[in-house]
């Protein structure tokens, strides 16, 4: 079984949610592919939690 990573991702200007999910890779720096997002990695729980609020 594959490991799931849960993450959010944050636009560091705006400050703003961008993305949301999972992913089977986590770089645990929170660089991504656009230098003005940083993904924030969360365990399970915290994940389910917030997506229960943004639906």
């Amino acid at each position: 079984m594959q490991k799931e990573y849960y993450f959010i991702d944050i636009d560091l200007q705006t400050r703003v949610v961008v993305g949301w999910g999972t992913t089977p890779n986590a770089t645990h720096t929170g660089k991504t592919s656009d230098p003005s997002v940083h993904r924030v990695f969360l365990t399970k729980g915290q994940f389910n939690k917030l997506a229960k609020h943004l639906g």
